[in-house]
């Protein structure tokens, strides 16, 4: 039986996140397909490694979060906590038993997509109860189920994303306006919500700038200088009219960095190690770092270059442990990877907490002469593409009359990178074209056999 929005089930879900930001129409067509389910007291309503990705929110009673023996948390339906999905992560890291009879909601994935279809309520007003306060505002709700999905928030603790979403702090910017500088101080982390933004950067004072990527609705940005300490390295520029939410840098770091990323200790890497379970071990300090003292059997990629390779570290099956100096910019590689997908763990306090005596290897995967290692590049995310960075350093470096010497030299370091990049691919590239050189042999071969094949029956048909 469909869900009434008008009963007391349909408003309590209405009252749920993102749910509440879902025009009113397209809020009674989802109610329209979808039904109450009842569970009674000490059924479970999902437990702990279920795979099946379906949003379930808690309308009437309570259920107990638990993992194992161990009781983590209990949801009453009239509690804050209600108004998100229970144990959103999947596969379900714990378990959800009923402490009474309870009544619950099931949504797929695609619940909260804004459906082709002309409402005439072409805007949504909604009530949030924040301490007492209502707070009115128009929204399609895509940013929010953006954000409900994505690999850093399906971390979060029902609670932490709660505070998260109170906490966001709407900004407009009209085209052309700067968001913040290159050599800014990090102070908060953005989602963009509406509009485009475009993302350059200066090798020197006194270059030219270059566009390196432009970033679209939906898509973050920021974490790079809250995580490392590091200065803002790029500037931010509004390419049409936009709004943002954005949370403060104290806010990021407990609510989501300190939940969403994970440590292990040297001694644990060790047992992992003896137990066979060969996890990849990516050192990501510059190579002159790496070849001085580093685990053996580690792969360097430097933290600056790390998202050339996202590609290639989604294909990886081990484990990933991050390496850095001291366990600081192995946060902001971690929330890199973790963005795209990519299980990854910290090394608690980096190459400070591995003994000086350990054996080491002189070999390195990409052996670049950076000269400038104490002040690495950090692009603020995904997104810039090697050919895109290359092609605007060389128009850069095409008319070498206006640029200083110190210019030219950090614009042939980051040239420099991108060519070894560049080689890797082509090697890629034409090991591929072997083996389709290979199979397409291969496939003329059985071509001349299966046409041989065809006379021979032809011939024993008709003799």
């Amino acid at each position: 039986m469909a869900l009434d929005p008008n009963s007391p089930e349909g408003q309590n879900l209405r009252k749920s996140f993102p749910l509440v930001t879902m025009p009113a129409q397209q809020f009674n067509l989802l109610c329209a397909q979808i039904s109450v389910s009842e569970a009674s007291k000490g059924d479970f309503l999902f437990t702990r490694h279920d795979s099946t990705e379906a949003f379930i929110y808690l309308i009437d009673g309570s259920v107990s979060l638990e993992a194992e023996a161990l009781k983590v948390e209990t949801i009453n339906a009239d509690s804050d906590s209600a108004k998100f999905a229970l144990a959103h992560q999947f596969p379900r890291k714990i378990s959800a038993r009923a402490i009474n009879n309870v009544r619950y909601i099931r949504l797929k994935l695609n619940a909260f997509e804004q459906k082709e279809v002309e409402y005439e309520e072409k805007e949504s007003v909604y009530m949030i109860d924040n301490e007492g306060s209502e707070k009115v505002a128009k929204s399609k709700g895509d940013w929010m189920s953006a954000l409900l999905k994505s690999p850093i928030f399906q971390r979060l603790p029902a609670m932490n994303l709660q505070q998260v979403i109170m906490s966001l702090q709407e900004v407009k910017l009209e085209k052309g306006e700067i968001l913040f500088h290159q050599g800014d101080i990090g102070d908060y982390y953005y989602l963009l919500r509406e509009g485009r933004c475009t993302l350059s950067r200066k090798a020197s004072e006194r270059a030219k700038e270059i566009v390196l990527t432009e970033l679209g609705e939906n898509e973050t940005f920021g974490e790079d200088a809250l995580l490392s300490g590091e200065p803002r390295s790029v500037t931010v520029t509004a390419a049409t009219d936009m709004v943002l939410s954005r949370i403060n840098k104290e806010l990021f770091i407990k609510l989501i960095k300190n939940p969403a990323l994970k440590y292990i200790t040297y001694s644990e890497l060790l047992h992992e190690q003896a137990k066979d379970l060969t996890p990849l071990i990516l050192d990501i300090r510059p190579i002159n770092e790496y070849n001085e003292t580093h685990i053996e059997g580690s792969r360097n990629i430097p933290f600056f270059s790390l998202r050339m390779h996202i590609k290639e570290l989604k294909k990886e099956t081990k484990r990933i442990i991050i390496i850095c100096a001291d366990g600081t910019l192995s946060e902001a590689a971690a929330f890199t990877l973790i963005k795209n997908k990519i299980d990854a763990v910290i090394l608690k306090s980096g190459m400070q907490s591995v003994p000086k005596n350990i054996g080491y290897t002189s070999e390195a995967t990409f052996a670049i002469d950076d000269n400038d290692q104490k002040s690495p590049i950090f692009f603020e995310r995904d997104g810039a593409s090697t050919a895109d960075i290359s092609r605007a350093i060389d128009q850069q470096t095409s008319k070498p009359d206006s640029l200083t010497p110190e210019t030219k030299l950090d614009l042939q370091q980051e040239n420099q990178l991108l060519k070894a990049e560049n080689l890797r691919l082509s090697s890629e590239l034409d090991n591929v074209k072997k083996q389709y050189r290979i199979l397409y042999k291969q496939a003329q071969k059985l071509k001349d056999v299966l046409q041989k094949y065809q006379v021979t029956s032809k011939q024993y048909d008709n003799p």
